[in-house]
């Protein structure tokens, strides 16, 4: 497939217009102008470039694109123009899609978290830009805490880092954030939910959470944030018959 075209359905596809980010979305190394094999991950990194090369994939799209830590470098030099390097000499392109595979109601992070608790999405909550990141979600019938850890659970098979239960005994309302969204916790309990999904926490958190009476479990930021790119592979595969690979690089982090 053209690069132009494949560009332009994944810019439909995700609308990154719509989100006020802090990294790049879209297309960041055009290194090819075809698209023959897909493989996606969720952080470009050395070990994903790896898997390209071997799979044969003129094309990589990634959650965390370069430059997306704090501090990282966005000139081509080191360790980054290393990687571009290689990107440029095997003829594979890079996308990234940061936000816009967080808060997309089909194939976003956080729609993909409810859906596997179970949960019927009910609407979108810490705007960002034009568009929404998280997502609130109901049950029809309340849970114990024992059963929301148990769907929380089920829906993060390497089990949850962190359990935080100083709330309602009963959970009906969940808001899910992935990634570091715990930024989100007071909007989450203006909008009167009874629980928030996670990925990573900062030392503050297990304080607020007491202190305000609220339930909170968080799963790690990278296995929360495998869902959007998993699912992204399957849909380029179905909708455009191009060969895509989701390839998971754990990180417990």
């Amino acid at each position: 497939m053209d690069l132009k075209l494949f560009s332009a359905w994944l810019n439909e596809l995700l609308s990154p217009q719509f989100f006020r980010d802090y990294c790049n979305n879209g297309l960041c190394v055009e290194a090819s102008d075809k698209v023959t094999k897909v493989v996606t991950g969720v952080d470009f990194r050395d070990s994903l470039i790896d898997e390209a090369v071997v799979r044969g994939a003129d094309c990589i799209i990634v959650h965390h694109p370069n430059g997306f830590w704090k501090g990282e470098e966005r000139v081509l030099t080191g360790k980054f123009g290393e990687r571009i390097r290689r990107l440029m000499q095997h003829g594979v392109s890079l996308y990234g899609f940061h936000l816009p595979l967080d808060g997309h109601l089909e194939i976003g992070n956080n729609a993909l978290i409810a859906k596997a608790m179970g949960l019927n999405v009910v609407r979108g909550f810490m705007q960002e830009g034009e568009s929404t990141v998280g997502v609130v979600g109901e049950w029809d019938d309340p849970a114990s805490q024992k059963e929301f850890l148990e769907r929380a659970e089920k829906a993060f098979p390497k089990g949850l880092q962190n359990k935080f239960l100083f709330g309602s005994s009963l959970v009906k309302k969940v808001a899910i954030c992935s990634g570091s969204g715990a930024s989100g916790i007071e909007e989450s309990m203006g909008l009167g939910c009874d629980a928030f999904v996670t990925g990573e926490i900062k030392e503050a958190v297990p304080i607020q959470v007491e202190e305000a009476g609220f339930n909170l479990v968080s799963a790690g930021h990278y296995r929360t944030e495998v869902f959007g790119v998993r699912a992204l592979a399957e849909k380029i595969a179905q909708n455009l018959q191009i060969s895509a690979d989701f390839v998971d690089l754990d990180n417990p982090i």
